[in-house]
Order: C-alpha cells, then sequence, then structure tokens
C-alpha cells in the first residue's frame, strides 16, 4: 500500500497528568487526514542522576525514601497514560500497537523512555514529522516547559501546543501570524499539509502605529501555488503586545494558529522572543510553531 509522504510520525508527549487527553486528541486529529502514526511519550525520571544531588549528609534512609516515592509516583503517572490512551483511542477509534506500523487508519504506540524530559523528547524529536506538547500556561509535569523549548529550538522540527481542551474541527479554520521573518516562513511551509486541507486560511498581520504591516503578497502568491485559497486582516496593535493582539484575533475566528517560533538554543534563559513567549502562555487554541 503506499501512504501520502506529508507526514506519517507524530510523537506526542504525555506526562499522566490533566492534560493528556487533549494531546492525544489533537495528536490523532492530525494523524487523520494521512492515517498517520501517532507515538505517545512517556518520560519516567533517572532515578540515579536524582540521587547525585544528595549531599553526603543525606541518610541513607531519605534517600531511599525520596527514590521509593519518584517510583511510586512514575508507576501511577504510566497507569494514568495507559488509561487516557486506552479511553482516547476507543472513543476515536485508533488502534493501539505494541509498535510502530501503519494501516488504513490511524494507529497509536506507546513508547517509554527514562531520564532526562527534555534529551529524551528531543532525541525522539528528531526523527518524528510534528512534536504534539499540552498546554504550557498550567504546565502539569515539571520540566515540561524545557521540554518544549529545547525541542522547538534544537530540532527543526514542526512543533503544537496543545488548548487546555480538545476542541473539535481542528485545522478546519487556520489563522497565519505573519511577520515576513524565516520564522514564520518555515511555519507556513511546515504547515502546508494542513493548509492545504482547510476551510479557510486567514493571514493576520499587525500594525504598529503608522508604520505600514508587513506585506503579505508574497505569502498570498505561495499559498496560491499550493492550491490554497486565503483571506488576509490587518490589527492594529496599539498598546497591547504582538503576541496577545495575534492570539485575540485568532481565537474564535480560527481552530488553529500557524505562527514562527524565535529563540536562541545556546541561550537558554532568554530562549525565546516576547512574541513567541505571550503565545506559547497564553494560547487559547492549538498553536503550530517552527523555529
Amino acid at each position: 500500500m503506499e501512504w501520502p509522504m506529508a507526514i506519517a510520525k507524530i510523537l506526542a508527549s504525555v506526562t499522566g497528568g490533566a492534560h493528556d487527553e487533549a494531546v492525544i486528541r489533537n495528536a490523532v486529529a492530525m494523524a487523520r487526514p494521512f492515517n498517520a502514526h501517532v507515538v505517545a511519550i512517556f518520560v519516567r525520571p533517572d532515578l540515579a542522576e536524582a540521587i547525585a544531588f544528595f549531599s553526603d549528609g543525606v541518610s541513607g534512609a531519605v534517600v531511599d525514601e525520596v527514590i521509593s516515592a519518584s517510583r511510586d509516583a512514575a508507576e501511577e503517572a504510566a497507569r494514568r497514560v495507559e488509561q487516557t490512551l486506552e479511553r482516547v483511542c476507543g472513543a476515536e477509534k485508533v488502534e493501539i500497537l505494541s509498535a510502530p506500523a501503519r494501516a488504513g487508519s490511524v494507529t497509536l504506540s506507546l513508547r517509554e523512555a527514562q531520564g532526562n524530559l527534555s534529551d529524551q523528547i528531543t532525541e525522539a524529536a528528531r526523527l518524528s514529522d510534528i512534536v504534539v506538547f499540552g498546554p504550557l500556561q498550567n504546565g502539569d509535569k515539571i520540566g515540561l516547559a524545557d521540554a518544549f523549548v529545547q525541542t522547538l529550538t534544537d530540532t527543526d522540527r514542526p512543533v503544537l501546543l496543545s488548548a487546555e481542551e480538545y476542541q473539535t474541527g481542528f485545522g478546519k479554520r487556520i489563522a497565519i501570524g505573519w511577520d515576513g521573518k524565516t520564522a514564520a516562513s518555515q511555519a507556513v511551509s511546515g504547515a502546508l499539509p494542513y493548509l492545504s486541507g482547510a476551510e479557510s486560511v486567514e493571514i493576520l498581520s499587525v500594525r504598529r502605529g503608522t508604520a505600514a504591516p508587513q506585506p503579505t503578497e508574497a505569502l498570498r502568491e505561495y499559498l496560491m501555488l499550493h492550491g490554497i485559497s486565503c483571506t488576509e486582516r490587518v490589527i492594529e496593535r496599539g498598546s497591547r503586545k504582538t503576541g496577545e493582539v495575534l492570539l485575540d484575533a485568532a481565537t474564535g475566528a480560527a481552530d488553529l494558529l500557524v505562527v514562527g517560533g524565535y529563540g536562541h538554543s545556546r541561550i537558554r534563559e532568554s530562549l525565546i522572543g516576547g512574541v513567541t513567549q505571550h503565545v506559547i502562555t497564553h494560547a487559547k487554541l492549538p498553536v503550530f510553531m517552527v523555529h
């Protein structure tokens, strides 16, 4: 059987937290147009690595207690992950496989890893077409925001940031946050498989004071050559942040926002630009990003 080449493997980060259902439903929605395979990745902490941070003055009994509690917490989180996968896949009619494979519909497998959360997800992301994360404004796992940022900046893979609750009709109405820069262009290119199937596409550009908004002619031509019709809207920034303006314009009018992700992989303390920072911490709809 021949498969569409655009999207074959989607990586979904699950933690055993409250947002896992939205992550899996979004991943399945992204996989469905291509009958792609979803790999749900669950990362257990490296307990040996954690022990190294204890000082020599800490008793062995305390260390053992911490290790036992951490192991129990990881087991409970893994159990919740399996329950969520079974529930969501049952509702979505997605077959759960023991190993990655493709069939005539969407399939899913669970991959468990152990170690540093960011490193494990980043490594798995390098050979995935898209990586799906849960929302970060109320992160339900320590280190998830770091994993998101490292994946975005170090892998060149498209990343989808889920909203807190899954919304039906994913990818039918897509908004593009456009500033003419490389990251935004790469985000549009990465989102082409979804833009091509959308019912409506709207280009959003922000005007700052009396300055002219970023021209959209080249983008409209690019989309047209891919067979994609679009409209455009210019929003006045006023005294608000650009990210806030984009989110306000897209929320309610779209079910997916495509934007560039800006940042510097070597400077973790100031990793992402202001627009990206605001979008990832305030988004009420799924956001598709490429760094």
